[in-house]
């Protein structure tokens, strides 16, 4: 019970003193009549220093009333009211002139070269970074391949099993397209991209567009390769049945 009681009033007391005009008005108070503590806090006895109080801090009615009241809250009322304007003042050109301080050493920093130390730890961590970098798409793409050939496995043990009519009349493609087959396999089923558009004996625009047949027909694979930086064309199985089924024809003998 004592303890709420004592918590209710110290709880009130907080409130009290957190409100600016009750904060104020208390340090303007102390400040004025700072004797009164001093008298309060001597070694002298009780009575000694009532009657010290009476005589040096509150002599008369008139001490009482304008040190005891009217001078702390006029002080309360110039912290108040006045003293906001030139701190706001003083807060702004503070502010200010830090600003220009941080803008200043900003300036110098970039202005000032590197040192060769520090320019030979940026290039370390940038060939460190590349490096980290060319080996995730690496793992990626061997990832992609193994993933590729289980499901071409898959297609394959799939075919298998339903007998199907052969593969040269179930599939029609052009001479350009077979052509680009067998570009293909002259580079052992792996052949960039770059080189197939220079060694097709038709012009870019026809080669892509029979690339991109070729693909949509699942006779050959796209995928980007980043030790070579080019899009690699590899076949599948129904492209190398495919090729298989039409074999290049070999020049009669006179």
């Amino acid at each position: 019970m004592f303890e709420q009681i004592f918590g209710s009033i110290r709880s009130q007391i907080d409130e009290r003193l957190s409100n600016p005009l009750a904060g104020s008005f208390l340090i303007s108070w102390c400040l004025w009549n700072y004797k009164f503590f001093v008298i309060l806090f001597s070694p002298e006895n009780v009575v000694k220093t009532f009657e010290l109080i009476e005589v040096i801090v509150f002599p008369d009615a008139e001490a009482m009333l304008l040190k005891g009241l009217l001078y702390p809250a006029i002080t309360s009322a110039i912290y108040i009211f006045l003293y906001p304007y030139p701190a706001k003042y003083v807060y702004e050109f503070s502010r200010k002139r830090q600003r220009e301080i941080a803008e200043i050493k900003r300036r110098i920093e970039e202005e000032t070269p590197l040192t060769i130390e520090e320019s030979r730890r940026i290039r370390a961590e940038l060939a460190r970074v590349e490096s980290e970098h060319t080996e995730q798409l690496d793992k990626k793409d061997r990832e992609v391949e193994r993933l590729k050939s289980q499901l071409s496995s898959h297609e394959a043990a799939k075919t298998n099993d339903s007998p199907k009519a052969p593969l040269k009349t179930q599939t029609t493609i052009e001479d350009s397209q077979l052509e680009i087959l067998r570009l293909v396999e002259k580079h052992d089923g792996k052949a960039p991209e770059k080189a197939l558009l220079k060694e097709s004996e038709h012009s870019q625009v026809k080669t892509e567009f029979d690339l991109g047949e070729l693909v949509n027909r699942g006779l050959i694979e796209r995928s980007y390769r980043s030790g070579i930086r080019d899009y690699l064309y590899t076949f599948t199985h129904a492209g190398r049945s495919y090729l298989l089924a039409n074999p290049e024809s070999e020049p009669v003998k006179s």
